[in-house]
């Protein structure tokens, strides 16, 4: 495993996180600390090439014969309101038209519909208190643009988004993905369709990768889309 690279260039640093900020402390003397936040590290990253996002969430009552719920996941290397980003949509498919079960992964240009792959369907969650895991990830390789959903694990599902099946390739002219905010994708994911049967859905790390692979920054803190209240 890659250890973590210092921030703006500071050597012999450690990171911790602590809820939303982290704790940048000298290692030297011991003399200096900066409290900063994640998005302030990756501001200050070198050229990055690849970013992945861990997603987890607990259906606490599917209901198949409504086709519910269902779950959508945004992520790229830009805002999802205007430039290149992926929409992941989980237990259904809404290209050519609704389908239900499965998955199904769309690339667009702020409002123009790039392509679309599906997996798994018509197969329908409908295990009580099952959780579900996977990896989205936005990368750099080879003059393209990369977006994909792998190391998938759900019951009702099994595995998925193995050998490419859920993985897009877009030509590019980005050098970098420096401009990916952390935020983005935890602004524009929800539960789009029976909430209630949702106990929550949360992304619970973020990673940035430089050109070289070697992992720049993470945040392993809980970033909750949606959480019931509890009794």
């Amino acid at each position: 495993m890659h250890a973590l690279k210092s921030f703006a260039c500071l050597s012999a640093v450690a990171l911790m996180f602590q809820g939303s900020n982290a704790v940048l402390a000298q290692t030297g003397d011991g003399t200096t600390s900066q409290e900063v936040t994640f998005e302030d590290i990756v501001a200050n990253a070198p050229p990055i090439h690849r970013v992945e996002e861990d997603w987890e969430l607990v259906v606490n009552n599917p209901d198949p014969n409504a086709d519910c719920p269902q779950i959508a996941t945004v992520f790229g290397p830009t805002d999802a309101r205007f430039d290149t980003h992926t929409l992941f949509e989980l237990n259904h498919g809404t290209l050519p038209s609704f389908g239900e079960g499965g998955m199904q992964l769309q690339v667009w240009f702020g409002d123009y519909l790039i392509g679309y792959q599906r997996q798994r369907a018509p197969a329908e969650l409908s295990t009580s208190n099952e959780r579900i895991t996977y990896t989205t990830a936005t990368a750099i390789e080879g003059g393209h643009l990369t977006m994909s959903v792998f190391n998938g694990s759900s019951t009702t599902f099994g595995s998925f988004g193995e050998s490419n099946a859920l993985k897009v390739w877009l030509f590019t002219n980005r050098d970098d993905l420096n401009p990916y905010h952390p935020g983005n994708s935890i602004e524009h994911s929800k539960v789009t369709f029976g909430a209630n049967r949702v106990d929550y859905f949360k992304r619970s790390a973020i990673r940035f990768y430089d050109e070289d692979g070697d992992l720049y920054a993470q945040d392993l803190t809980d970033r909750y889309v949606h959480r019931l209240a509890a009794d």
